[in-house]
Protein backbone atom coordinates (compact mmCIF):
# COMPACT_ATOMS: atom_id res chain seq x y z
CA UNK A 1 0.00 0.00 0.00
CA UNK A 2 1.54 3.51 -0.69
CA UNK A 3 -0.11 6.27 0.24
CA UNK A 4 1.20 10.38 0.84
CA UNK A 5 4.17 10.85 3.39
CA UNK A 6 3.67 12.56 6.23
CA UNK A 7 6.06 13.89 9.18
CA UNK A 8 5.17 10.89 11.12
CA UNK A 9 3.98 7.41 9.85
CA UNK A 10 2.99 4.62 11.30
CA UNK A 11 2.42 1.22 10.04
CA UNK A 12 1.23 -2.07 10.99
CA UNK A 13 2.79 -5.50 8.80
CA UNK A 14 2.90 -3.53 5.66
CA UNK A 15 -0.25 -0.99 5.95
CA UNK A 16 0.48 2.60 6.13
CA UNK A 17 -1.36 5.19 7.99
CA UNK A 18 -0.94 8.96 8.29
CA UNK A 19 -1.66 10.34 11.12
CA UNK A 20 -3.89 13.42 11.34
CA UNK A 21 -4.03 16.25 14.05
CA UNK A 22 -6.98 15.57 16.04
CA UNK A 23 -7.82 17.04 19.72
CA UNK A 24 -8.91 15.26 22.98
CA UNK A 25 -7.23 12.29 23.70
CA UNK A 26 -9.75 10.16 24.97
CA UNK A 27 -9.99 5.60 25.15
CA UNK A 28 -7.33 3.66 24.76
CA UNK A 29 -5.26 4.90 21.85
CA UNK A 30 -1.27 4.86 20.65
CA UNK A 31 -0.01 8.56 20.95
CA UNK A 32 2.38 10.28 18.93
CA UNK A 33 2.99 13.85 18.69
CA UNK A 34 5.55 15.01 16.16
CA UNK A 35 8.39 17.85 16.72
CA UNK A 36 6.05 20.51 15.12
CA UNK A 37 3.56 19.96 18.23
CA UNK A 38 0.91 18.61 16.18
CA UNK A 39 -1.15 16.21 18.30
CA UNK A 40 -1.80 12.78 16.37
CA UNK A 41 -3.81 9.70 18.07
CA UNK A 42 -4.41 6.64 16.34
CA UNK A 43 -6.38 3.75 18.07
CA UNK A 44 -5.16 0.23 17.17
CA UNK A 45 -8.62 -0.66 15.12
CA UNK A 46 -7.91 2.01 12.57
CA UNK A 47 -5.44 -0.87 11.01
CA UNK A 48 -7.96 -2.99 9.66
CA UNK A 49 -7.51 -5.43 12.39
CA UNK A 50 -4.82 -7.47 11.39
CA UNK A 51 -3.82 -9.92 13.56
CA UNK A 52 -0.73 -12.82 14.40
CA UNK A 53 -2.32 -15.96 13.80
CA UNK A 54 -1.21 -19.48 14.86
CA UNK A 55 -0.52 -22.08 11.79
CA UNK A 56 -2.80 -24.84 12.26
CA UNK A 57 -0.30 -27.30 11.65
CA UNK A 58 1.29 -30.09 14.22
CA UNK A 59 3.85 -28.85 16.62
CA UNK A 60 7.37 -29.17 15.10
CA UNK A 61 10.94 -28.14 15.83
CA UNK A 62 10.22 -24.28 15.11
CA UNK A 63 8.07 -24.17 18.29
CA UNK A 64 11.53 -24.32 19.60
CA UNK A 65 13.69 -22.23 17.37
CA UNK A 66 11.53 -19.44 15.56
CA UNK A 67 10.73 -16.41 16.32
CA UNK A 68 8.74 -13.95 14.09
CA UNK A 69 7.55 -15.79 11.02
CA UNK A 70 5.29 -15.43 7.71
CA UNK A 71 3.61 -18.46 6.64
CA UNK A 72 1.00 -19.95 4.43
CA UNK A 73 -0.67 -22.98 2.95
CA UNK A 74 -0.28 -24.01 -0.56
CA UNK A 75 -3.46 -26.61 -0.45
CA UNK A 76 -1.23 -28.97 -2.56
CA UNK A 77 1.93 -31.15 -1.95
CA UNK A 78 5.28 -29.56 -2.68
CA UNK A 79 8.39 -31.06 -3.71
CA UNK A 80 10.86 -31.61 -1.31
CA UNK A 81 13.83 -31.97 -3.87
CA UNK A 82 12.84 -28.67 -5.48
CA UNK A 83 12.84 -26.92 -2.34
CA UNK A 84 16.53 -28.11 -1.62
CA UNK A 85 17.92 -26.83 -4.91
CA UNK A 86 16.74 -23.58 -3.66
CA UNK A 87 17.97 -23.32 -0.52
CA UNK A 88 21.71 -21.60 0.12
CA UNK A 89 22.14 -24.09 3.03
CA UNK A 90 20.15 -26.99 4.25
CA UNK A 91 19.56 -27.06 8.51
CA UNK A 92 17.33 -30.31 8.60
CA UNK A 93 15.84 -32.90 6.21
CA UNK A 94 13.55 -35.15 6.89
CA UNK A 95 10.89 -37.25 4.66
CA UNK A 96 8.19 -34.68 5.90
CA UNK A 97 10.13 -31.32 5.96
CA UNK A 98 13.03 -29.61 4.71
CA UNK A 99 14.55 -26.36 7.04
CA UNK A 100 17.14 -24.35 4.85
CA UNK A 101 18.77 -20.79 4.81
CA UNK A 102 17.82 -18.19 2.34
CA UNK A 103 19.74 -15.16 1.57
CA UNK A 104 17.80 -12.77 0.16
CA UNK A 105 18.91 -9.97 -2.20
CA UNK A 106 21.16 -6.89 -2.03
CA UNK A 107 21.51 -7.86 1.58
CA UNK A 108 24.09 -9.56 3.45
CA UNK A 109 24.85 -13.02 4.50
CA UNK A 110 23.86 -11.89 8.56
CA UNK A 111 20.47 -11.09 6.82
CA UNK A 112 19.83 -14.41 5.58
CA UNK A 113 16.45 -16.00 6.35
CA UNK A 114 14.99 -19.40 7.58
CA UNK A 115 12.38 -21.67 5.45
CA UNK A 116 10.94 -24.54 6.55
CA UNK A 117 8.75 -26.32 3.83
CA UNK A 118 6.46 -29.13 4.53
CA UNK A 119 5.46 -32.21 2.05
CA UNK A 120 1.76 -31.25 2.55
CA UNK A 121 1.92 -27.84 1.73
CA UNK A 122 3.22 -25.49 4.22
CA UNK A 123 6.04 -22.66 3.58
CA UNK A 124 6.84 -20.57 6.62
CA UNK A 125 9.60 -18.32 6.65
CA UNK A 126 11.54 -16.87 9.72
CA UNK A 127 14.05 -15.14 11.82
CA UNK A 128 15.24 -17.46 15.04
CA UNK A 129 13.73 -16.24 18.33
CA UNK A 130 17.10 -14.59 19.65
CA UNK A 131 16.53 -12.18 16.38
CA UNK A 132 14.42 -9.13 17.12
CA UNK A 133 11.28 -8.41 15.33
CA UNK A 134 12.41 -5.21 13.90
CA UNK A 135 15.17 -7.68 11.84
CA UNK A 136 12.12 -7.83 9.52
CA UNK A 137 12.43 -5.01 8.27
CA UNK A 138 14.40 -4.10 4.72
CA UNK A 139 14.96 -0.58 3.79
CA UNK A 140 15.32 -1.20 0.72
CA UNK A 141 11.48 -1.20 -0.04
CA UNK A 142 10.71 2.23 1.88
CA UNK A 143 10.23 4.76 0.01
CA UNK A 144 7.70 7.81 -0.21
CA UNK A 145 6.71 7.10 2.88
CA UNK A 146 5.78 3.69 2.30
CA UNK A 147 7.44 0.35 3.61
CA UNK A 148 5.79 -2.31 0.64
CA UNK A 149 7.52 -5.48 1.33
CA UNK A 150 9.64 -6.77 4.61
CA UNK A 151 12.32 -9.43 4.48
CA UNK A 152 9.81 -12.16 5.69
CA UNK A 153 7.54 -11.53 2.19
CA UNK A 154 10.96 -11.53 -0.19
CA UNK A 155 12.03 -14.61 1.56
CA UNK A 156 8.56 -16.41 1.12
CA UNK A 157 8.44 -14.84 -2.49
CA UNK A 158 11.80 -16.54 -3.22
CA UNK A 159 10.77 -20.32 -2.21
CA UNK A 160 6.87 -20.11 -3.85
CA UNK A 161 8.47 -18.64 -7.03
CA UNK A 162 11.14 -21.38 -6.93
CA UNK A 163 8.06 -24.29 -6.36
CA UNK A 164 6.00 -22.52 -8.96
CA UNK A 165 3.19 -21.87 -6.76
CA UNK A 166 1.02 -19.22 -5.40
CA UNK A 167 0.10 -19.15 -1.69
CA UNK A 168 -3.96 -18.30 -1.67
CA UNK A 169 -3.07 -16.25 1.48
CA UNK A 170 -0.27 -15.54 3.94
CA UNK A 171 -0.08 -14.89 7.91
CA UNK A 172 2.85 -13.80 10.39
CA UNK A 173 3.05 -15.15 13.76
CA UNK A 174 5.87 -15.13 16.61
CA UNK A 175 6.44 -18.99 17.85
CA UNK A 176 7.60 -17.73 21.11
CA UNK A 177 4.98 -15.44 21.87
CA UNK A 178 1.50 -17.53 21.08
CA UNK A 179 -0.65 -14.58 22.69
CA UNK A 180 0.63 -12.15 20.62
CA UNK A 181 -1.90 -10.93 18.40
CA UNK A 182 -0.47 -7.60 16.66
CA UNK A 183 2.14 -6.07 16.05
CA UNK A 184 3.36 -2.22 14.79
CA UNK A 185 5.71 -0.57 13.01
CA UNK A 186 6.27 3.48 13.66
CA UNK A 187 8.74 4.69 11.05
CA UNK A 188 10.20 8.39 11.29
CA UNK A 189 12.97 8.93 8.03
CA UNK A 190 14.96 12.38 6.86
CA UNK A 191 16.31 13.09 3.81
CA UNK A 192 18.30 15.68 4.34
CA UNK A 193 20.64 16.77 7.44
CA UNK A 194 19.20 18.05 10.53
CA UNK A 195 17.14 15.89 13.20
CA UNK A 196 13.22 15.15 13.58
CA UNK A 197 11.72 14.23 16.48
CA UNK A 198 8.40 12.76 17.80
CA UNK A 199 6.70 11.66 21.23
CA UNK A 200 5.55 8.48 21.57
CA UNK A 201 2.92 6.76 24.34
CA UNK A 202 2.12 3.06 24.35
CA UNK A 203 -0.83 2.14 26.44
CA UNK A 204 -0.25 0.23 29.81
CA UNK A 205 -3.98 -1.72 28.72
CA UNK A 206 -2.11 -3.57 26.18
CA UNK A 207 0.41 -6.54 26.72
CA UNK A 208 3.72 -5.87 25.14
CA UNK A 209 5.82 -8.94 24.49
CA UNK A 210 9.04 -6.76 22.55
CA UNK A 211 9.99 -3.75 21.95
CA UNK A 212 12.77 -2.93 19.75
CA UNK A 213 14.39 -0.59 16.96
CA UNK A 214 16.08 -0.69 13.25
CA UNK A 215 18.01 2.56 12.26
CA UNK A 216 19.37 3.51 8.32
CA UNK A 217 21.65 5.50 7.17
CA UNK A 218 22.67 6.50 3.64
CA UNK A 219 25.93 9.00 5.11
CA UNK A 220 25.74 9.59 8.75
CA UNK A 221 22.95 9.21 11.10
CA UNK A 222 21.95 9.17 15.19
CA UNK A 223 19.23 7.50 16.80
CA UNK A 224 18.27 9.01 20.33
CA UNK A 225 15.63 7.68 22.99
CA UNK A 226 14.62 9.85 25.42
CA UNK A 227 17.36 12.24 24.89
CA UNK A 228 19.66 8.81 24.91
CA UNK A 229 22.08 7.83 22.08
CA UNK A 230 21.09 4.16 21.09
CA UNK A 231 22.91 4.37 17.25
CA UNK A 232 25.15 6.32 15.44
CA UNK A 233 25.72 4.91 11.76
CA UNK A 234 28.36 5.91 9.18
CA UNK A 235 28.18 3.96 5.64
CA UNK A 236 26.85 3.42 2.50
CA UNK A 237 24.35 2.35 3.18
CA UNK A 238 24.43 0.57 6.57
CA UNK A 239 21.51 -0.64 9.09
CA UNK A 240 21.58 -1.81 12.43
CA UNK A 241 18.32 -3.31 14.88
CA UNK A 242 17.98 -4.67 18.37
CA UNK A 243 15.27 -4.86 21.28
CA UNK A 244 14.73 -1.93 23.94
CA UNK A 245 14.40 -3.20 27.17
CA UNK A 246 10.95 -2.35 28.93
CA UNK A 247 12.31 0.33 31.74
CA UNK A 248 13.27 2.01 27.59
CA UNK A 249 9.92 2.15 26.31
CA UNK A 250 7.47 2.49 29.54
CA UNK A 251 3.69 2.51 28.97
CA UNK A 252 1.79 5.60 29.50
CA UNK A 253 4.90 7.87 29.70
CA UNK A 254 5.70 9.95 26.61
CA UNK A 255 8.83 8.93 25.04
CA UNK A 256 10.78 11.04 22.71
CA UNK A 257 12.45 9.56 19.70
CA UNK A 258 15.25 11.61 17.99
CA UNK A 259 16.75 10.69 14.23
CA UNK A 260 19.67 13.04 13.76
CA UNK A 261 20.84 12.81 9.97
CA UNK A 262 24.40 14.28 9.82
CA UNK A 263 26.20 17.15 7.55
CA UNK A 264 27.13 15.36 4.05
CA UNK A 265 25.63 14.46 0.71
CA UNK A 266 23.43 11.56 0.82
CA UNK A 267 21.63 12.44 3.88
CA UNK A 268 19.23 9.40 4.34
CA UNK A 269 18.21 8.47 7.72
CA UNK A 270 15.32 6.04 8.68
CA UNK A 271 14.11 4.83 11.98
CA UNK A 272 11.19 2.44 13.31
CA UNK A 273 10.27 1.73 16.12
CA UNK A 274 8.48 -2.00 16.15
CA UNK A 275 5.83 -3.18 19.23
CA UNK A 276 4.85 -6.99 19.56
CA UNK A 277 1.89 -7.06 21.80
CA UNK A 278 -1.84 -8.39 23.27
CA UNK A 279 -4.71 -6.36 22.34
CA UNK A 280 -7.34 -7.44 24.46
Amino acid sequence: MLLKDSKLKIALFLSVIIAVGLGTFIGVYFVAINNQGDHNKVAPEDFGNIVLIKPSFPETVLDEEAGISIYTDIGQPLDLSVASAEYKTIEELTSDYVIGSLSLPNLPETEDIHCFVHKDGWIVVYYLKAEPVSKVIDWNWYSAGSLTKTKLNIGLEKMYLALGVTPPSTNFYHFQFPHANKWMIIIEALDESGTDTFNLQIPTEFTFYERSWSHYADGRSRFYLDDIQISYLIGNPVTAYDELTPAQLIPDEFHTISLQVLGYSPYLGRVAIVLLYLEP
